[in-house]
């Protein structure tokens, strides 16, 4: 897992007037709203005595209070009111919690979680959203599979005939098509194929065989990926898109989030159908995700076996992962487990932490030794 990078945290909407509990990377967070409504993102863990903040309140001056103590911590991770101490007694310099980057796009908090903020990628740019004349669908879902496996099942053609019968002109063999880095962190691929006509309403679309252009984009921030198809046939401009971003929960565990967008039959009455069509292939993909070994999975070494075009887009995937482990981006979890076993908490260092790196209760989980040999 790898720090210095945009995840979605949650929907906006699940952001209310009460501390959400979140857990990325395998640490633990708290989400609140200040008085303005800004959302904020800190470490959950208490500086005082480790209880969680997402078990206290929220007050009204914008502050996030401890379960326990009530010690209250702005959006910066600062203590700023602690009740039971004596008249006139300074608060600690060590009484603050990391606190990390939020931005809330496309109806989600995204949150860098890092030390470096200005080294991230941004947050891609997806002018479809709140663009007239397009409707949107929300979707989440847990699964028991590492984040890897589950961004797989999207990043790349190859799989949608064997595990969802969208032949390709009629076979399983997609068209050519050839990979590109739009830049350092985010990939592009696209293929235009023969289809059949369309079934059921969506038969409104596409009443005869005509040719489909499909364009799909890997995003390093919230390891998203949009596929964005011509779904009435080249030509037409009636687009369906989808949105799909992984969050680790930790190495076994990835919230899935999805938007669902489409520019065409645009009134509520076919979000049921426009959904359904989505959920199959998401429960299909998800049930060979969460049985795939092993469990946790890494960045391939020299010589693993790859194949194209399977791997067109997965080998180049590994490769942006490759250079964030270079930057000693990447999380130690081995090192970082026999801290756990040993009683330790650490934390995902936060950019407070660049500017003064004392008077923190909490240690910052360690990283993977940059030279560390991987293959592409």
């Amino acid at each position: 897992m790898f720090m210095n990078v945009w995840y979605t945290a949650a929907f906006s909407k699940e952001v209310e007037q009460s501390p959400k509990h979140v857990r990325m990377l395998g640490r633990d967070f708290v989400l609140f709203r200040d008085a303005a409504g800004a959302a904020h993102c800190l470490s959950n863990v208490c500086c005082h005595r480790g209880a969680p903040l997402s078990q206290g309140r929220c007050h009204e001056d914008g502050t996030v209070a401890c379960c326990q103590h009530g010690w209250r911590f702005d959006g910066n991770g600062r203590c700023i009111l602690m009740p039971g101490a004596a008249a006139g007694a300074a608060i600690p310099a060590a009484a603050r919690v990391d606190a990390y980057p939020v931005e809330e796009r496309y109806g989600l908090v995204w949150v860098m979680l890092g030390d470096d903020p200005a080294a991230a990628a941004p947050i891609p740019e997806f002018p479809e959203w709140g663009a007239e004349g397009w409707r949107w669908l929300e979707y989440e879902e847990t699964w028991d599979a590492n984040y890897h496996w589950a961004k797989f099942s999207n990043l790349d053609y190859v799989h949608l005939p064997i595990v969802h019968g969208q032949l390709w002109n009629g076979g399983t063999r997609p068209p050519a098509h050839e990979v590109e880095y739009l830049d350092d962190t985010s990939l592009a691929s696209g293929i235009y194929v023969k289809t059949k006509r369309a079934k059921g309403l969506w038969s409104m679309l596409r009443k005869a065989e005509t040719e489909v252009r499909s364009r799909l984009r890997f995003y390093l921030s919230g390891l998203t990926i949009k596929v964005d198809v011509e779904i009435g046939g080249a030509g037409t401009g009636m687009r369906f898109i989808a949105l799909d971003m992984s969050t680790p929960i930790d190495e076994r565990t990835t919230t899935m989030r999805f938007l669902f967008g489409r520019n065409f039959l645009t009134r509520a009455f076919a979000d049921k159908g426009h959904l359904n069509r989505n959920l199959k292939n998401i429960r299909e993909d998800r049930a060979i995700a969460e049985a795939q070994l092993p469990k946790v999975t890494d960045i391939p070494e020299p010589g693993a076996l790859m194949t194209d075009p399977e791997d067109k887009m997965v080998k180049e995937y590994w490769a942006i992962l490759a250079k964030l482990r270079a930057k000693g981006w990447q999380i130690d979890q081995q090192a970082a487990s026999l801290a756990e076993q040993r009683g330790e908490y650490q934390v995902i260092p936060s950019p407070a932490r660049r500017v003064d790196p004392s008077n923190w209760v909490y240690a910052v989980v360690p990283r993977t030794d940059p030279g560390a040999g991987v293959g592409r």
